[in-house]
C-alpha cells in the first residue's frame, strides 16, 4: 500500500498526493501549527484561518466558483450526455458538485467518501478545490489538517522538516523569477527617460524591465532611493528589485550605508557604469576660468551624461561639469552639469527617441552607447550573489557565453 498525504477537513480526507505533499498546500500553514508524535505528523489550523490565507493569495470565493463553473462546462462539452459519461459516471452540474462536497465535509460519518469527477479535478488548482470545500463547511472553527501521517510512517518525511517555510520560500522564488524586474531610480525623470530609451536600444526587453513610475515631477535623490529600498524590503516585495543610481559622488555617499546592510539576495544596488567619454571630460572649478579635462566617472555621472555625446555637445564643445561641493564621506567633490543644461538634454532626448522610433535608420547617426552600457549593467547585475556584488561590484560587462564544444 502506497503512502499519501491528504488535506483533512473535520476528519474527512481530500486532495491526496502520493508519496509526497503539495507545496502550495503546505504554504498555507506555519511551523507553529505543526503537530506530531510517534503516529501522527501534520499541520493543524481552522477553516476560517485557512480561508483568510487563501483570500490573501487571491483564491477568493468568486474565483473558486468561476473556475469550477468553467471546469464543469468543459467536462460537459467533452461528455454531452446529461445523464452519464461513457463510463456510466453521472454528469453533475456545478451546484450538484458543491452540494455533494458540502455533504461530505459536514458529514458526521467518519467513513464518508467523496470524489470530484476526474475531468473536473484535473482542471482545478488544489487551492481552488480547498477553497470550495472550505466555503461549504458549516463550522468556521472546524479543524483543517494537512495529514502527513503516511509520509512519516514510511519515512518519506522526517518530523522537523520545515516544509511550510520551504514551500513559501519556493513560491517567492517563483514569483521573483517570473515577475518583471522592478527598477527603482532616484526620481521620475530617470525612470521615464530609461523607459523610453529601451524601446529604442532593447525593444525585446519591454515588459521584462519595469522602471517604477514615481508620477510626474516626483524628483528624488539617492537618499530617498535608499529609503525606498528599505521600505520594499520591509514590505516583503517578492519581485527582484534593482536600485539604480547616478554614478556621482553624492549618490555613492548616500548609498554607502545601504550597501553595507544585509539585503535579500533578490535585491541589487547599481550605479550607472563608467563611460570612456567621461574619462577625459571638461570640468569647471572656482580656481580656473578655462575647463580642465578630468575623469568624472563616479563623481558627476548623472543620467544626462549617458544620453549621448550628440546631446552633450553644443557648438562643437562638450557641456562642462561644474564642481559644486565637497562630500566629506567620499573625500571628494560632487560634479554636475547645470540645471538648465539638464532640462535641455532631457527634452532633446525625448525628441531623439521619437525620431529613432519613427526611423530606425537614424540610430546609426545617434549615440546610444551610454544607455546601452546601463542596460548591459542591468543584465549582468544578477549574475553574482548579493554578497559577491557587495565585494566585487558589477562592471556592466557580461562574461562571454560558455563554450558548447
Amino acid at each position: 500500500m502506497s503512502a499519501h498525504s491528504f488535506m483533512e477537513i473535520g476528519g474527512h480526507l481530500l486532495l491526496a498526493c502520493r508519496e509526497s505533499y503539495l507545496p502550495n498546500l503546505a504554504a498555507l500553514f506555519t511551523e507553529d501549527e505543526l503537530r506530531h508524535d510517534d503516529e501522527q505528523l501534520g499541520y493543524v489550523s481552522t477553516v476560517h484561518e485557512v480561508r483568510d490565507r487563501l483570500q490573501l493569495h487571491g483564491f477568493t470565493a468568486d474565483r473558486a466558483r468561476a473556475e469550477l463553473d468553467k471546469a464543469v462546462q468543459a467536462w460537459h462539452a467533452k461528455h454531452p450526455s446529461p445523464a452519464a459519461d461513457e463510463l456510466g459516471v453521472p454528469v453533475r452540474d456545478a451546484a450538484m458538485i458543491l452540494s455533494g462536497l458540502g455533504d461530505f465535509v459536514n458529514s458526521a460519518d467518519e467513513w464518508a467518501t467523496y470524489e470530484l469527477p476526474e475531468d473536473v479535478e484535473w482542471q482545478l488548482d488544489a487551492r481552488i478545490i480547498l477553497r470550495l470545500a472550505i466555503d461549504v463547511s458549516a463550522d468556521a472553527d472546524q479543524p483543517v489538517r494537512y495529514n502527513l501521517d503516511d509520509l512519516q510512517r514510511y519515512q518519506l518525511l522526517a518530523p522537523g522538516t520545515p516544509i511550510t517555510v520551504e514551500a513559501r520560500s519556493e513560491r517567492l522564488r517563483g514569483i521573483a523569477t517570473d515577475a518583471p524586474l522592478v527598477i527603482l531610480t532616484e526620481g521620475s525623470s530617470d525612470s521615464q527617460l530609461l523607459t523610453d530609451a529601451i524601446r529604442v536600444t532593447h525593444p525585446h526587453l519591454v515588459g521584462f524591465l519595469h522602471f517604477m513610475d514615481f508620477g510626474n515631477g516626483a524628483e528624488g535623490s539617492a537618499g530617498s532611493l535608499a529609503k525606498l529600498v528599505r521600505s520594499f524590503v520591509g514590505a516583503g516585495i517578492a519581485n527582484r528589485v534593482l536600485a539604480l543610481a547616478d554614478n556621482d559622488t553624492a549618490a555613492h555617499d548616500a548609498l554607502a550605508k545601504l550597501k553595507r546592510e544585509r539585503l535579500p539576495d533578490d535585491y541589487r544596488i547599481m550605479h550607472y557604469p563608467a563611460l570612456p567619454l567621461l574619462r577625459r571630460y571638461p570640468t569647471l572649478g572656482p580656481q580656473l576660468a578655462d575647463p580642465v579635462l578630468m575623469n568624472v566617472n563616479g563623481k558627476a555621472g548623472s543620467l544626462e551624461m549617458y544620453l549621448g555625446q550628440d546631446l552633450l555637445t553644443v557648438d562643437g564643445e562638450l557641456v562642462p561639469v561644474q564642481w559644486v561641493g565637497y562630500v566629506e564621506g567620499q573625500k571628494g567633490y560632487q560634479g554636475a552639469i547645470s540645471a538648465s543644461e539638464k532640462r535641455r538634454i532631457q527634452a532633446a532626448f525625448r525628441r531623439k527617441v521619437k525620431a529613432a522610433l519613427q526611423d530606425p535608420h537614424l540610430r546609426e547617426t545617434q549615440d546610444w552607447s551610454g544607455v546601452e552600457a546601463i542596460v548591459e549593467g542591468i543584465l549582468c547585475i544578477f549574475e553574482q550573489s548579493y554578497a559577491e556584488q557587495r565585494t566585487h561590484g558589477c562592471d556592466g560587462k557580461r562574461p562571454p557565453p560558455p563554450s558548447r564544444c
